[in-house]
């Protein structure tokens, strides 16, 4: 299938931005479509495709299995320094990272490590008891229920062992277990903007961490977690979270949207990078394989009508350097936003003369209008979308997951949808940096899939790759939507795998199913693909009360319902 670049842009939710010259023909990789299925005659070698469910279940294909490794409210046996009760495994985990330790059977798996987890919001009827007939009635909250919300989010640090059995298990009171919250530990700021995010808050430092999405591992053995939606929190609506209903517990909101980074192993202090931008930050993929070995990192921002953006290293990682030292490689460098309308990275510079002056005539309308002013770097970074968007950077329909594919080092970029534009089932492109670097300013791209009946899966979010360079893509239809026009064919969300090379080449295989309401986030392959963790998020999420609970995963039963975390095997015959 071919689309012109005009009728294609369109398609993406960008054609009534600028005038598209040129067209050129972007090939979809998928096959001609059975008429009777919607999919291909050819099926994977290693697991056989399951169909479309609505069961309150986390469904697989015959012979793999998943072993929860924690669920919402878990003790993690350490006491919480801001309560008299054990510390706790959070909600709505989102971005998994294994980090395997020293195994003298096999060092690509090791039969113990440390996952990291994001907990990305708190789902006020499970964690603090506020209803929807709460928020309907604009009921403020309290400063009780704001805590327990506080506690709910951030991220956890888990040690795990695979048994003799081959079953993952995660062990209690360990020394290298932790959790990050919104009430603690303290985060500092690097970078350019670190200076003035002190001044508007009046704070040298963050309380913590919160709305953390997907993220990224970096070289050094780091963990990258992306403040997403921070702009949920305070306002006082029906949709929101409403924490400035107490004063005290309000967020500094210029303290989040961040990429925040997190030692696994407790050696670095937590940082907040302000190099990379603010803005609602989905993930972050790296690589470092450019002419000059500088640190490449590429990031989506998750709104409908935003961007997509890519740093670069102001020097080259340091190899030999202490992981500190390797650290400072995020701190400081060049931000750039995509201009996919003439396939160029778009440097957000205060240095570069002629995109001040583009600044400086945004300022003039801004001071009439009361929208903040853009008169450094510092208030680039701060306040990126519009940075980027006075630059002519493309509004995209809501860029999630970037991954990088291991084999040629494109970049793969899922949009999920945009239903102000008829959008409903998103895309996955497809992005090219020229001569295959990726320091440089040009790139070409592709449109990879297309979401809807014919591929298999709509909505895409997060994105990973195996060693084979499948792309395994977790869905997101909202919650609400599941079921009903233009989704009922789709059952619950799930997880597929896409082949990106061979006969199946872009084609979506279903192979996990998750619970009522949930989607699945953050999927993780072992460094020997045997093992695959897999989250499960807000199952359940759509419940209207406690009495009329529409999941009971994982425990079953008359059961609230749990976010929670899986190991899923059954890949060591593959």
């Amino acid at each position: 299938m071919t689309l012109p670049r005009r009728q294609f842009l369109r398609y993406l939710g960008i054609g009534t931005y600028a005038a598209l010259l040129n067209p050129l023909q972007l090939a979809a990789a998928a096959p001609r479509a059975s008429a009777s299925t919607g999919l291909s005659a050819w099926t994977p070698s290693f697991f056989e495709p399951i169909n479309p469910t609505t069961a309150d279940q986390l469904r697989l294909p015959a012979g793999y299995r998943a072993d929860l490794l924690g669920a919402w409210g878990d003790e993690l046996g350490f006491p919480d320094p801001t309560r008299n009760r054990e510390l706790s495994f959070g909600n709505d985990n989102d971005f998994l990272a294994y980090f395997p330790l020293a195994s003298q059977h096999d060092s690509l798996e090791a039969e113990q490590g440390l996952l990291w987890v994001n907990h990305e919001s708190p789902h006020p009827l499970f964690v603090s008891g506020y209803s929807r007939e709460d928020a309907q009635a604009e009921k403020p909250k309290t400063a009780e229920q704001i805590q327990a919300e506080k506690r709910s989010v951030g991220g956890s640090v888990l040690y795990l062992r695979r048994e003799a059995n081959g079953r993952w298990r995660r062990e209690y009171h360990h020394r290298y277990t932790r959790r990050y919250t919104a009430c603690g530990p303290r985060f500092g700021f690097d970078g350019p903007a670190a200076d003035a995010v002190a001044s508007l808050s009046g704070q040298p430092d963050c309380p913590g961490t919160l709305a953390n999405c997907s993220g990224g591992a970096t070289p050094w053995h780091g963990v990258l977690s992306c403040e997403e939606n921070y702009h949920f929190y305070n306002p006082q609506t029906p949709r929101t979270l409403r924490w400035s209903d107490q004063p005290d517990e309000a967020i500094a909101e210029t303290q989040f949207g961040w990429v925040v980074e997190v030692d696994p192993f407790g050696e670095l202090p937590p940082v907040k990078h302000t190099s990379l931008g603010r803005f609602s930050h989905e993930n972050i993929a790296l690589r470092c394989d450019g002419p000059t070995g500088r640190l490449v990192a590429y990031m989506g921002d998750d709104k409908a009508d935003e961007c997509v953006y890519k740093f670069v290293s102001a020097q080259p990682l340091p190899a030999s350097a202490s992981r500190l030292e390797q650290r400072t490689a995020l701190s400081q460098g060049t931000l750039y936003a995509a201009d996919f309308q003439h396939g160029r990275w778009l440097a957000l510079d205060w240095n570069v003369q002629k995109n001040r002056e583009k600044w400086q005539a945004y300022n003039a309308t801004a001071r009439q209008t009361g929208g903040p002013l853009i008169t450094s770097q510092a208030d680039i970074l701060i306040h990126t979308r519009i940075a980027a968007r006075v630059l002519g950077a493309t509004p995209l329909d809501r860029p999630e997951d970037c991954e990088i594919h291991p084999a040629d080092g494109s970049v793969y970029i899922a949009l999920t949808n945009n239903t102000r534009r008829a959008n409903f089932y998103g895309q996955i492109l497809r992005l090219i940096e020229d001569n295959d670097n990726p320091e440089g300013e040009r790139f070409r791209f592709e449109l990879f899939l297309l979401g809807g009946r014919h591929s298999g899966l709509a909505c895409p979010d997060n994105l990973a790759f195996d060693r084979r360079g499948n792309l395994w893509v977790a869905c997101d239809i909202a919650s609400s939507r599941l079921g009903h026009d233009p989704y009922q064919a789709f059952g619950n969300n799930g997880l597929f795998m896409v082949p990106t090379t061979g006969p199946g080449a872009g084609q979506a295989y279903q192979f996990a199913s998750g619970p009522t309401d949930c989607e699945l986030t953050g999927p993780w392959f072992s460094g020997n693909d045997h093992t695959l963790f897999l989250s499960v998020q807000h199952p359940g999420g759509h419940s209207p009360s406690l009495e009329r609970l529409s999941s009971h995963w994982p425990h079953g039963g008359r059961e609230l319902p749990r976010s929670g975390v899986v190991a899923i095997t059954g890949f060591e015959r593959v």
